[in-house]
């Protein structure tokens, strides 16, 4: 049963969060992407060139902030702009808050995104069902400064994935009646 009068203290370790929180960044949104850009490996290119290529002569940071009690929450803020600041350039800032029902699910989520660039604050929200194949997506700008495109106005799309077979259905009901089909 053990000797309970002569008992060793456990050795002392010490706890470190994980520095990189998977799946990353650039899967946390494949479901808002049509198939075919998924597919002939356009997604990858553009998260390539967008996490890594930075212009000459500018600074870009990202931090990502989530709560160690909540992890289905957090908030991703976003600093870029150039090294010899001139009153004509901008700084940007973009801030990012998510939160998903399933921690190992990140196809299931609702965000909040706002920018200074181009002033707008947009919600996104998707739902996927992996054991049947379903997803349905939402895009909708509440604020935006101008609004020149269908896409501007929100787009709603409906996905259906498979080992052999990926279809989906983009709708945009707040412009006009325009939809959309891509295999």
């Amino acid at each position: 049963m053990g000797n309970w009068l002569n008992k060793e203290p456990p050795p002392p370790m010490v706890l470190v969060p994980p520095l990189f929180d998977f799946p990353p960044l650039a899967a946390r949104t494949r479901m808002l992407e049509s198939s075919y850009n998924l597919l002939f490996g356009k997604l990858a290119l553009k998260c390539l060139f967008d996490d890594y290529f930075e212009e000459a002569r500018r600074f870009s940071a990202r931090i990502m902030l989530k709560p160690i009690d909540d992890p289905h929450v957090d908030l991703i803020a976003t600093v870029s702009g150039p090294l010899d600041h001139k009153p004509e350039e901008k700084i940007v800032g973009n801030a990012l808050f998510r939160w998903q029902s399933d921690v190992d699910d990140p196809h299931t989520f609702m965000d909040l995104f706002v920018s200074n660039s181009d002033p707008v604050l947009q919600m996104r929200s998707c739902v996927y069902y992996p054991k049947l194949g379903f997803g349905a997506f939402g895009i909708f700008p509440a604020l935006m400064k101008k609004r020149i495109s269908a896409e501007d106005y929100g787009v709603m799309g409906l996905r259906y994935g498979s080992e052999s077979l990926s279809i989906g259905a983009t709708l945009m009901p707040f412009a006009c009646m325009d939809l959309n089909a891509y295999q």
